[in-house]
């Protein structure tokens, strides 16, 4: 699978009008070799495929990276010269959204002092491009990952007690993931609690759930590097009317995405299709963030279900749907599922009970 990746990466060389390329990012370094350590740089043309790593990680590239050769160094400067002079180089791609200044700047004066004559090309989202279309291995994977998210989404309904603090629930979530099998979670839990809903991105604290709150808990598990993410709003005792009002307008909105969203539409129509339920409500301005975003390696990649984005959506992108209200002093409600993009419809990978 691996193998397949970097040939239709190796592909777009030409129109890309570059010999070879230089892969740093972290996910694009896993997606195209399998190899998972934390320090190694990819070096990809059509007639080799280097991975260099350092001592650490040797016998590891070996066994995950199996479509590369596995070159140990510590001199990464030095290895790029030697693999541009070998094969002939004059034109080479670099990751620029994954290169500092400082490293662009060090690379070009090594090879300008070591007298190698090659153009560096910067390149920007060629493998995430990519990777916005899922193969089959991929999407096995999301769809285990979204499962045990349900099975985590499902205790916190039931661990959801006045008394708990946000904090402590959260952390006993994150524990849950890794005993159902999970690497872990794909990023912070988030569990905000009444006027802590407020705020789209709380960090867990000390406040007590208490009757009368509700409570967003946004979480996601990582299986084998893919994410999913989910949310669910719950009301701790019996809901009152001003719950049930902003509830069933973000479930509206969110069924409104769920059953018009489909390939060719772009970013900014699907988007549309929950921004306008919730502003025909009257809560436009509680609703300040995009629809959605691409889920995979990342967890926020390609493509983004946002009133910025014209792009059109792929068949086999994995996205989220998750409109919300916020309401300052009061709290918010978001509701969240991650779909798969089909021709005409998507395919709603997230079976938790909303």
């Amino acid at each position: 699978m691996t193998s397949n990746r970097t040939d239709r990466l190796i592909a777009s060389c030409a129109e890309l009008d570059v010999d070879g390329m230089i892969v740093t990012g972290e996910a694009n370094r896993r997606y195209l070799s399998g190899f998972t350590g934390s320090s190694g740089t990819l070096l990809i043309s059509v007639n080799a495929r280097w991975l260099v790593t350092d001592s650490r990680y040797t016998e590891q590239a070996g066994r995950q990276a199996i479509d590369y050769d596995v070159i140990e160094s510590v001199e990464l400067l030095q290895q790029i010269k030697c693999w541009v002079v070998s094969l002939g180089v004059s034109r080479l791609g670099f990751e620029s959204e994954h290169t500092s200044v400082k490293q662009l700047q060090e690379l070009t004066d090594f090879l300008a002092a070591e007298q190698c004559l090659v153009t560096l090309v910067p390149l920007e989202d060629v493998v995430e491009a990519q990777r916005v279309v899922k193969d089959k291995a991929e999407l096995n994977l999301l769809t285990e990952a979204v499962r045990l998210a349900d099975d985590v989404m499902h205790c916190a309904g039931e661990w959801l007690v006045p008394g708990v603090v946000e904090r402590d629930l959260a952390a006993d979530l994150e524990h849950h993931m890794r005993k159902l099998g999970g690497d872990g979670p794909s990023f912070p839990t988030i569990v905000a609690s009444g006027p802590n809903g407020a705020m789209a991105h709380h960090s867990p604290g000390d406040r007590l759930i208490t009757n009368g709150d509700s409570v967003i808990v946004d979480l996601g598990v990582k299986l084998d590097g893919y994410c999913s993410d989910i949310t669910r709003t719950f009301y701790v005792g019996g809901s009152d009317d001003r719950f049930r009002e902003i509830y069933g307008v973000v479930l509206s909105a969110q069924a409104a995405v769920e059953t018009g969203m489909s390939a060719g539409m772009t970013g900014k129509t699907a988007d549309g299709l929950a921004r306008q339920v919730i502003v025909d409500a009257g809560f436009g301005d509680c609703f300040g963030h995009g629809t959605g975003h691409g889920v995979g390696l990342e967890i926020h990649e390609a493509p983004t279900v946002s009133p910025r984005n014209e792009g059109r959506l792929p068949v086999g992108a994995v996205t989220s749907v998750e409109p919300g209200i916020y309401v300052p002093g009061w709290g918010g409600v978001r509701i969240e599922d991650l779909v798969v993009i089909g021709d005409d419809c998507v395919e709603v990978l997230t079976q938790s009970a909303k």
